[in-house]
């Protein structure tokens, strides 16, 4: 009896472990053009991608995730991940931003990110859809223009290229 018991509780504790393990599906898995994964799962496509390495900021372009919402609208997520290597206070906003080769009706854009000396944050792009407007369909590539100045020194302005191919 004992015997029985011993067994079954290792074929729980097998199909447990077999239960809580990850498996890789290869065919979501892209690669963009510098080499970073693209990975899309559940309306989040992944990039991790390096768009600028400098002595002015450190930024990943880390996430595209489209959002429903029933009250406020559907919209899409662009995260970046910023670091400032400065010793000023900069912002981090979004210019001429583009999907699939269209323009996107900077209307329907919002991104301004302000990030103090020496430290990292996480800026936004939202593309929102309003009455009237769509949202893009980003099959082919988005492209934008990451600007970053600074509101205590006119002079400092760095435009950053990103260019995701889908």
């Amino acid at each position: 009896m004992k015997k029985y018991r011993f067994l079954l509780s290792i074929f729980l504790v097998l199909a447990l472990a077999a239960g809580c393990g990850g498996t890789t599906d290869d065919a979501d898995d892209k690669k963009s053009e510098n080499g970073a994964v693209q990975e899309e799962k559940e309306g989040i496509r992944k990039i991790n991608q390096e768009i600028a390495n400098d002595e002015v900021i450190q930024a990943t372009l880390v996430d595209i995730k489209k959002v429903e919402d029933e009250v406020f609208g559907n919209s899409i997520e662009v995260k970046f991940e910023v670091v400032n290597k400065t010793d000023k206070t900069i912002e981090v906003q979004a210019r001429q931003v583009s999907a699939d080769g269209k323009m996107i009706d900077e209307s329907m854009l919002s991104m301004s990110q302000e990030i103090a000396p020496g430290k990292t944050a996480d800026a936004v792009l939202t593309i929102m859809e309003f009455e009237g407007t769509e949202l893009p369909k980003m099959e082919d590539n988005f492209e934008m223009i990451l600007h970053v100045f600074s509101w205590d020194d006119m002079e400092f302005e760095h435009d950053y290229p990103v260019k995701v191919e889908f």
